[in-house]
């Protein structure tokens, strides 16, 4: 339901995660990085959440229910697919377009300060992130700190 929601935010972490640098540097990640990325990546999840219910309101108060938008946002990005959507419900779409989008740059300058604030630069969480995407020791490295964190 909000997979074309956060696909017409996008959002940073997406962006981020989903990304494959070429500058990555060694695979050599210390524990110690390794928690202040387990960190940033738990402060973004926990935005990604807030801006989430961000945009469910926007969609709300345009007069749209999040299923119908999602429908009408599949239809639009698809050439294929003819939308139902009347005029109106595409007016109210594209107004919550709009806002959501207008809200880009400050959920982009809140996520970057959030990773620097865990002693990452934004650049080098990237790098981690891809390093990690890469390699299978990472992830379960990474993965291991986020159940602790959870405390499970």
């Amino acid at each position: 339901m909000f997979k074309s929601l956060k696909l017409k935010t996008l959002f940073l972490f997406v962006t981020v995660l989903g990304s494959v640098a070429s500058f990555a540097q060694e695979n050599e990640v210390s524990d110690a990085e390794l928690n202040k990325f387990a960190d940033a990546y738990i402060n973004m999840q926990m935005q990604n959440q807030e801006a989430q219910q961000e945009m469910i309101a926007i969609i709300q108060n345009e007069g749209l229910k999040v299923e119908r938008f999602s429908e009408i946002d599949q239809a639009t990005m698809d050439p294929n697919k003819e939308s139902d959507a009347t005029p109106a419900e595409l007016k109210m779409h594209a107004n919550a377009t709009d806002k959501m989008k207008k809200m880009q740059p400050a959920l982009e300058k809140k996520a970057i300060e959030g990773i620097e604030s865990k002693g990452l630069t934004f650049e080098r969480f990237q790098e981690l992130a891809t390093v990690i995407q890469q390699d299978q020791s990472l992830q379960q490295r990474l993965q291991d700190i986020l159940m602790k964190s959870q405390g499970q």
